[in-house]
């Protein structure tokens, strides 16, 4: 016989009390703690990730003609500059809006991640010298950076977006789980 008492928090259902065979109460009150835990570490990355992309979007708004140099700098065909100049600052703010609400974080985190790969992947290239040259550096914060402190920048935001990611995913995977469990 399963008694369950549930509490909705921020749309995860956290069990309360719960008299199963074989589950002790300080075992259920340890998996709330890492579900509660998991759901404030994902919280802070979908905030960090958010802040990030606006920042980058409003830094390339914000110096027009600055990123219309660093893109037209870069080693992409011609034909990509517009779309870039304009593209970025979208996709970037549409991502960080994105991975403030809750029904859109498991994507919004995967698009990150899926982002951050692409940019840190370029970064790698232009360190290998596949282009041939190097070419200008990104602006805002970053513009201070070297093109090997970029990757490791690069880097570490491509693991927390994974975290984020993959921690999303595992509250998605027990939420389900409980809610099959009644």
């Amino acid at each position: 016989m399963i008694y369950v008492n549930e509490i909705w928090v921020k749309g995860y259902r956290k069990i309360a009390s719960c008299k199963v065979l074989g589950l002790s109460h300080n075992t259920l009150k340890m998996e709330l703690s890492r579900k509660a835990l998991t759901a404030i570490l994902v919280e802070i990355i979908a905030w960090l990730l958010a802040a990030l992309f606006t920042y980058t979007a409003v830094s390339k708004v914000y110096d027009w003609s600055g990123t219309l140099r660093a893109v037209k700098g870069q080693v992409f065909p011609d034909w990509m500059n517009i779309p870039l100049l304009y593209g970025l600052p979208i996709l970037e703010v549409s991502v960080a809006v994105i991975l403030l609400l809750p029904k859109t974080r498991s994507a919004a985190l995967g698009i990150s991640f899926l982002l951050m790969s692409v940019f840190t992947g370029y970064v790698a290239l232009v360190l290998t010298g596949v282009f041939g040259r190097i070419p200008f550096s990104c602006g805002g914060i970053l513009s201070s950076l070297d093109w090997k402190e970029h990757l490791i920048v690069n880097l570490v935001l491509t693991a927390i977006a994974a975290a984020g990611w993959m921690m999303q995913s595992y509250l998605i995977n027990t939420k389900k789980s409980n809610t099959t469990m009644n």
